[in-house]
């Protein structure tokens, strides 16, 4: 396997260990401000793979890169009107998982236009799963972003655009970055050759 593809899949599994620590992390504080533990909602940017033992959380995610859904319903889907969602399904894919389409709040466009995917764990009972639907439809609305503030909108939802802002932020100038990594990878090609 190439080194950077090992490189990338050990960040990756890096970075989805960093995501549950912190999620567990978030919820002990949310339940010590009070929250009753049945009334809060943890959402994941992107699929819940990995993530799935971790309770009252859903899988989020902007883009549709697969059909998971027969054409018939795949129309459906698309006369979805902001804030309506699709009745809850469940996935057998490479995991199990219980899933459901939501059209955020936003300007007409074209038929998708607006629609992200949730899904929750396949091992929840059915009522809890439909609960967690009828919450998502209730709350992701209001953090759905605005046009002229994220050209990813009403999908890229404002807390996940915050953190990307701060992320990058603390990266610093990226053309600091960029010559850094340039460098990098000019001197560790040049102790390979000598090698």
């Amino acid at each position: 396997m190439p080194l950077m593809v090992r490189l990338s899949q050990a960040l990756q599994r890096h970075l989805a260990e960093v995501e549950v620590t912190t999620a567990v992390q978030a919820r002990a504080a949310v339940y010590e401000h009070g929250v009753p533990t049945d009334r809060d909602l943890l959402v994941v940017d992107g699929p819940l793979r990995g993530r799935q033992h971790l309770p009252r959380a859903l899988g989020y995610i902007k883009s549709h890169r697969s059909t998971y859904l027969p054409s018939e319903l795949n129309a459906l889907v698309a006369a979805l009107t902001p804030g309506q969602r699709t009745p809850v399904f469940l996935m057998g894919t490479s995991w199990d998982r219980h899933s459901w389409y939501l059209r955020l709040p936003g300007p007409p466009g074209s038929p998708w236009a607006g629609v992200v995917r949730i899904e929750c764990s396949a091992d929840l009972p059915v009522p809890e799963v439909i609960q967690l639907a009828a919450m998502s439809q209730k709350c992701l609305g209001r953090f759905a972003s605005a046009a002229y503030k994220d050209s990813r909108a009403p999908q890229n939802l404002y807390p996940i655009a915050g953190l990307e802002r701060e992320l990058r932020r603390r990266l610093g100038d990226p053309r600091l970055l960029y010559r850094a990594l340039r460098v990098a990878a000019r001197t560790n090609g040049s102790k390979a050759a000598a090698t």
